[in-house]
């Protein structure tokens, strides 16, 4: 039985019987902004809305703008990654002053330039509930990580992606890659619904995402009528 086919035995286990399916795609580090540019156009060819989480936003140079922009013109959407790239918990910072200090520069940042974003992705993942207390007061959702480093921690911000916080599994081959990232969505999905699921990477090739497998996962879920969306698609 193939993955795709034990997905759909699984959408009566928790939402409602009609819930589409959706993925979310997101890339973090603008380190990789060039992979990006160039993959952009394959992701919208497919009807795929990705989301790209800018760190250190304020060093960005016109050049970066001007690739960032590319990416918007592909229909993609653009999270924050903190100004410093800086984990919460890491940090040692109060909540408020973390948010102060990596999270209010690059709204400022984006604002001056006409753009804004609802999601901010945690740096490497690091978090507390505190944290994404004070991020919410700012900004209207918050990613996790999920996957070999998190494994208290599902893809899933409730059974059907409802809420604020969302846990995204890795798509990098550093952790096994779309070949790992698949079956173990599926199976954290079981114990809790069915709906939304989130999925992140970092650089595409190399120990990244490997791009063929990624289109190859995309051409065979839409056919059996998963969507790859943003995170204003969801409720």
């Amino acid at each position: 039985m193939s993955m795709f086919s034990l997905a759909g035995m699984l959408q009566d286990e928790g939402c409602d019987a009609d819930a589409p399916m959706h993925i979310l795609l997101s890339f973090d580090d603008r380190a990789h902004l060039d992979d990006w540019v160039e993959f952009a156009p394959m992701l919208a060819e497919r009807n795929v809305v990705a989301t790209f989480m800018l760190d250190r936003v304020g060093t960005m140079e016109e050049s970066d703008w001007q690739k960032v922009q590319v990416l918007l013109d592909h229909g993609h959407a653009l999270g924050y990654h903190g100004e410093h790239h800086l984990g919460a918990e890491a940090s040692g910072l109060t909540p408020e002053a973390w948010v102060q200090q990596e999270v209010l520069p690059s709204m400022d940042a984006f604002a001056s330039r006409n753009l804004s974003a609802e999601v901010l992705a945690m740096p490497r993942g690091d978090s507390t509930a505190e944290h994404e207390a004070a991020v919410l007061e700012v900004v209207e959702r918050v990613r996790l990580t999920a996957g070999p480093a998190h494994e208290d921690v599902t893809p899933w911000a409730s059974g059907c992606g409802e809420g604020p916080v969302h846990k995204a599994v890795s798509l990098d081959e550093r952790w096994g890659g779309v070949d790992r990232w698949l079956p173990e969505v599926l199976a954290l999905r079981e114990g809790a619904g069915f709906g939304v699921v989130h999925a992140y990477g970092h650089e595409v090739g190399g120990e990244g995402v490997d791009p063929d497998a990624l289109i190859e996962l995309i051409d065979a879920s839409q056919t059996r009528g998963w969507s790859w969306v943003g995170y204003d698609a969801l409720p």
